[in-house]
């Protein structure tokens, strides 16, 4: 169920769950999670830390160097080597994508499944984030981790994310399908009248 799309970063997020394991167990493993989301935040919020990261142009001395000064006061040494080892094989960029995949992987060990709830305004209630996770639970048998996002571009309804599955429930798609099926069938006329009304209100 892994929304990862980054076989790179998978295989380098399966090792350093193994060890976080090995380390300290499912406790263990979750700070190393948040070590990681920590890491992700950075590089979104600098674009220049992105830029190092995927630069071919920067040597990889030079980067290693820059990655131990800017994780050393906070992370810990299971992911400050990993990063390095990634660095050092040429898979730097993958680096950005390792947090993703590391806790996709998290989640199917504890039994658990990474829901993004998407809504036209404001976050889910508590009554409809329990509603989900309930069918979560009867669909999959999984645990949901709920995040609520807004996308401005839908008009009203749910879009779910869950795991690398999009169920789309927004009312802007059914418009478009109810377009299609218009327009791929019916007689000329509702087709042509249809189209009239379209462009009219676009």
């Amino acid at each position: 169920m892994s929304t990862a799309t980054d076989p790179v970063a998978k295989v380098y997020a399966d090792s350093l769950l193994q060890l976080a394991q090995q380390a300290g167990g499912l406790e263990k493993a979750g700070a190393v999670a948040d070590e990681l989301a920590a890491l992700d935040a950075a590089i979104q919020a600098e674009p220049a830390f992105g830029e190092l990261l995927r630069s071919p142009m920067v040597d990889r001395d030079r980067r290693a160097e820059a990655l131990r000064r800017v994780l050393a006061d906070w992370a810990s040494d299971l992911v400050l080597r990993t990063v390095l080892v990634m660095n050092r094989r040429g898979r730097a960029a993958s680096v950005a994508n390792l947090s993703v995949s590391y806790r996709d992987l998290l989640d199917e060990v504890a039994g658990r499944v990474s829901v993004t709830v998407f809504t036209p305004g404001e976050s889910i209630d508590s009554a409809l984030e329990t509603l989900v996770r309930d069918r979560v639970k009867q669909a999959f048998g999984l645990d949901a981790t709920i995040e609520s996002q807004q996308d401005e571009a839908m008009i009203g309804g749910l879009k779910l994310r869950i795991g690398d599955r999009l169920v789309d429930g927004s009312v802007a798609t059914r418009l478009r399908r109810l377009r299609q099926s218009l327009l791929g069938e019916g007689n000329p006329e509702v087709r042509s009248r249809f189209t009239e009304y379209l462009e009219d209100t676009n």
